[in-house]
């Protein structure tokens, strides 16, 4: 059970690395409809692909852009005529978005089929718990399974909404839940807990209270950056059009170094956590370095997957650290 919840944890992580490129790219509504992507099970490569023409048997369902606008088919049908006529059509009502870019669709298709493999071994890991028949393990298995349905069923409504942005928070939110889950139950699998100072303990809880906290207005920046951006602001001028904030999440960098330097040094020196601090130092310098080039760099795009994932990380580490003590 232990070796599927592995997987299961490095597929949700791939997946939280394929949403961090997705919206780098921004290739958000690179499939505009869910779950299928333009109406196919596999997406188009080319433009032509969803041009409407003549002598082609269209099934119910499939899409086309013309006129600006994208149509579903509204049943199974061959198109006749010279131009493209909407009786046997109709537009999407979901939302108004009707463009078509190859490269956006594939690294949207592709975060899309990873999030599908990482369901497998979770549905394995929840009959597996149900087989075994013990408590915890059957209760943190079904809660990972309603959270992944939980996500999927957001993930439609984020396409569907043609990127609603809080709700992109949400989405990322939840799948940090999913990984929490994983890591808990990994953790209970274990079944090893070393014996820490209360007051270290606590530091560890107050780094993880905070570094969650961070990586909220981080996402909320990061959909601030978005909006400025789709407005034809310059990544040299994005501070400047950043709500004000935006400089708490900046300075809170370094209470969160210091907070989390306050239990990791003295782990150093324990056998059991000295692999914990060190992964906790590491992701402390990659995200100030991150952070750093974002303030003198205008928010470059390479950096932004690299800043979510670590920031992903040190939660999750901190989490784990948490539970795998007692005091």
């Amino acid at each position: 059970m232990k070796r599927v919840a592995n997987i299961a944890f490095v597929l949700v992580y791939l997946v939280v690395l394929a949403g961090s490129i997705v919206r780098m790219t921004g290739s958000g509504m690179g499939c505009p409809d869910w779950p299928k992507c333009f109406g196919l099970l596999i997406p188009p490569t080319a433009e032509d692909q969803i041009k409407w023409s003549v002598g082609v048997e269209y099934s119910e369902g499939t899409m086309v852009i013309e006129r600006d606008t994208l149509w579903v088919s509204k049943e199974d049908h061959l198109s006749f005529g010279e131009e493209f006529e909407s009786t046997n059509w109709e537009p999407y009502a979901k939302h108004s978005y009707a463009k078509f870019n190859a490269v956006h669709t594939w690294i949207e298709y592709f975060n899309r089929l990873i999030g599908a493999l990482s369901g497998i071994p979770i549905i394995i890991l929840f009959i597996l718990a149900i087989r075994s028949r013990r408590r915890i393990p059957i209760i943190l298995s079904s809660a990972t399974v309603a959270s992944v349905l939980f996500v999927s069923w957001l993930g439609k409504l984020v396409v569907e909404g043609n990127l609603i942005p809080f709700s992109i928070t949400i989405h990322m939110v939840s799948a940090l839940a999913i990984l929490v889950l994983l890591v808990g139950l990994i953790q209970h699998l274990e079944g090893t807990k070393t014996l820490i100072r209360k007051a270290t303990r606590n530091w560890i809880f107050i780094s993880l209270l905070i570094a969650f906290m961070q990586l909220v207005f981080g996402t909320q920046i990061r959909e601030a950056v978005d909006l400025a951006l789709e407005s034809n602001v310059s990544r040299a001028n994005l501070i400047d059009s950043l709500p004000g904030w935006w400089v708490l999440h900046r300075s809170a960098v370094w209470a969160i170094i210091a907070i989390h330097l306050m239990w990791a040094i003295p782990m150093l020196k324990n056998e059991n956590f000295r692999n914990y601090a060190q992964i906790t130092i590491a992701i402390l310098l990659g995200q100030t370095l991150t952070g750093l080039l974002f303030t003198q760099m205008g928010f470059p795009a390479f950096a932004q997957p690299i800043h979510i994932i670590l920031g992903f990380a040190l939660i999750l580490i901190d989490f784990r650290t948490l539970i795998a003590s007692k005091v």
